[in-house]
């Protein structure tokens, strides 16, 4: 049996080589549904209270998602089935399970796992992101990791135990520092306000990927500019750059004077139905 660090290899390296043959980049976040499309693997989103995920490899690949899961959760798990896929595990069902009820060590889940980091947060681009705002990875903040964790769609505790434990990036002392900040404390942290509300933190660092919400939640963009589209409506001008919230399913942009855009792409909370069909604007009526 291979051992964990031979697995953790030859998982990530067939995360970066399935980059590479989807035409991606290992320097910038992606969105995963849409590597999954390129993959020729369909993506759909079910109100499944009890499961993480599946993998079906007949009639033809395609993965099933909770649409009940956070959305960070729900771009790992997808990244994790199509793990599965990359390991040929054929038809595999991750159900809601509690972690102490878990075996010690699963092979085929843990290289799923390291797949599923790998895809969403290579090295050198976590190290970029971090770089390009000038925030230092070993004395980060809580802030600035839920900003990063935003800019790959993955949540808060997920990118600090992937820099901890899995690109040895993040010392583990502060490692346990920042993970007793909750993500909503994060959050705050990053905004600068305290909100029950989702709030995404986009600045003109951010590439690579569209800006993926939900209706209801908001945008604090830094950059002045302006947007286009229906599905996301300006709030108001704050201190900390422009507030937007994302108002209807649909696909809009936001831009700056310095030349940086970014796509919107805003889906139905909770959204059930195949990822294709995911901003769909919706007939009036």
């Amino acid at each position: 049996m291979m051992d964990r660090k031979a697995i953790a290899r030859k998982a990530t390296a067939e995360a970066l080589r399935a980059r590479v043959r989807t035409g991606y980049a290992l320097d910038s976040p992606i969105c995963v549904y849409d590597l999954a499309g390129r993959m020729g693997i369909e993506v759909r989103f079910f109100d499944l209270p009890s499961l993480e995920g599946v993998y079906c490899d007949s009639p033809k690949p395609h993965i099933i998602l909770s649409s009940l899961r956070p959305a960070g959760r729900r771009a790992f798990t997808c990244g994790h089935e199509l793990g599965h896929h990359a390991r040929g595990d054929g038809t595999c069902l991750d159900e809601l399970v509690e972690q102490c009820m878990r075996p010690r060590f699963d092979p085929k889940e843990f290289y799923a796992d390291c797949f599923a980091a790998a895809l969403l947060m290579p090295k050198t681009a976590v190290e970029r992101a971090f770089a390009l705002r000038n925030w230092p990875i070993r004395g980060c903040t809580p802030g600035q990791v839920f900003a990063i964790s935003n800019c790959f769609g993955v949540g808060y505790t997920t990118l600090i135990h992937h820099l901890s434990h899995g690109l040895l990036l993040l010392p583990r002392d502060h490692a346990e520092r920042l993970l007793k900040v909750t993500p909503r404390c994060a959050q705050a942290l990053a905004v600068g306000w305290e909100t029950p509300e989702t709030v995404w933190v986009v600045d003109s660092h951010w590439v690579g990927r569209p800006v993926d919400v939900e209706t209801g939640d908001l945008i604090l963009l830094r950059e002045r500019g302006s947007t286009e589209g229906h599905c996301v409506q300006p709030i108001k001008q704050i201190a900390g750059g422009r507030l937007l919230r994302a108002t209807e399913p649909g696909i809009g942009r936001v831009e700056d004077c310095s030349g940086w855009a970014a796509f919107i792409r805003v889906s139905r909370r909770g959204f059930v139905g195949r990822d294709i069909h995911r901003h769909r604007e919706e007939a009036n009526g």
